[in-house]
């Protein structure tokens, strides 16, 4: 029976980065009005030199997720001096941060109106887009910054992240579609063409979890979270697909490990991927490999995005080969800027169902209904 290998395209990060402005200030005594504050030998205002300080203090704030405090700290910062275009791109990244895209998009905007050299503005931006699903948005503003910072540091890591997107779209793994188009109920239309699934045969899948003892950034935890998102998708499947954990990866269908290194990856701007190996009556076995280190500075690697990063991966590994363009999918092909504790969407649940209640895959319908 002949066996073909798929390479899955995993997890996209965001491109997020923040602003700072150094701070080569020095004062000299004015008499008795107090001092003067200079800047590269330049008087500026005391407040304009507290705002600095301000856009600079946000900046370990927003790393360690204190997101509200930093917006705190900046919209102060903005009152002072509302002409800092860096002011502006942290804020609108903090508001991400907390789900607040509105109000983030308009800080984005103002800095990149106040700053159009400011390559920060551009990445976030283009990761803001990416991570609500604006895909197009994203590509666009991407291209930009490449075009006008080609010698920019980050620009090989959104050479890779603008790629990947431009491949997905062309190989259809992320659906061309309009918000009418969307079936409400589940995505299994929408990744017509990259559906596939283990055959009874295979049930339970066997699972080994390799050690990640001596990877870089790993800890015990994350082997819990993996095994509760195996769990969370047999559940979620009412049973129909389910798992067992081996000791030995030569007894495993589905083996799972650990890197710290995205190069590792087709694609250095995913935090994780999938393979699977597949015959003609399905998916025979396959890996899993997780990313242990935050790709991005902005967006560390909590248990909360680690959680999604195995959701989604073994979403590919029990045969979604494609993504979805809605962020509340667990098979949205972005990694999201908000860091919340989340499950899998309705649209996910009913999906895994239904590609488990029929026959073959083939006979796979949108229309079709639940037992």
């Amino acid at each position: 029976m002949r066996q073909t290998t798929s390479a899955l395209i995993g997890l996209l990060v965001s491109s997020l980065v923040l602003s700072s402005l150094a701070l080569p200030v020095t004062t000299q005594a004015q008499g008795p009005r107090g001092h003067q504050y200079l800047l590269n030998g330049q008087p500026i205002s005391q407040e304009r030199y507290q705002a600095l300080q301000m856009l600079n203090q946000s900046i370990p704030l927003l790393q360690a997720n204190q997101n509200q405090e930093a917006i705190d700290l900046l919209l102060q910062a903005e009152q002072l001096a509302p002409q800092i275009a860096e002011i502006h791109n942290n804020l609108g990244l903090a508001m991400a941060k907390l789900g607040k895209n509105t109000e983030a998009l308009q800080e984005l905007e103002t800095a990149k109106q106040l700053k159009p050299e400011l390559a920060a503005t551009w990445l976030t931006l283009g990761g803001l887009y990416q991570s609500q699903g604006q895909v197009n948005e994203a590509v666009s503003t991407y291209s930009e910054f490449l075009t006008r910072f080609p010698g920019h540091k980050d620009a090989g890591k959104i050479n890779s992240l603008l790629a990947g997107l431009k491949k997905e779209l062309a190989n259809g793994t992320i659906p061309r579609l309009n918000k009418q188009e969307v079936n409400k109920e589940n995505y299994l239309g929408e990744l017509v063409g990259h559906l596939t699934r283990w055959p009874q045969a295979k049930l339970p899948i066997k699972v080994f979890i390799t050690p990640g003892t001596g990877t870089p950034g790993f800890v015990p935890q994350y082997t819990q979270v993996l095994e509760e998102s195996l769990a969370m998708w047999q559940q979620a499947a009412k049973n129909k697909v389910s798992f067992k954990r081996v000791d030995k990866a030569a007894d495993a269908d589905l083996v799972c490990s650990w890197t710290a290194d995205a190069g590792s990856f087709t694609n250095r701007a995913e935090a994780g991927e999938t393979t699977v190996f597949t015959n003609s009556l399905g998916i025979v076995k396959g890996t899993i490999k997780v990313l242990t280190v935050a790709q991005v500075a902005e967006l560390p690697l909590t248990i909360n995005r680690l959680r999604q990063i195995c959701l989604h991966e073994i979403g590919h590994a029990l045969g979604f080969g494609g993504h979805t363009r809605d962020p509340q999918d667990m098979m949205f092909f972005s990694t999201r800027v908000t860091d919340m504790d989340r499950g899998l969407s309705p649209r996910d649940v009913t999906s895994i169902k239904l590609l488990y209640s029929t026959d073959r895959v083939s006979a796979i319908s949108t229309d079709t209904k639940l037992p």
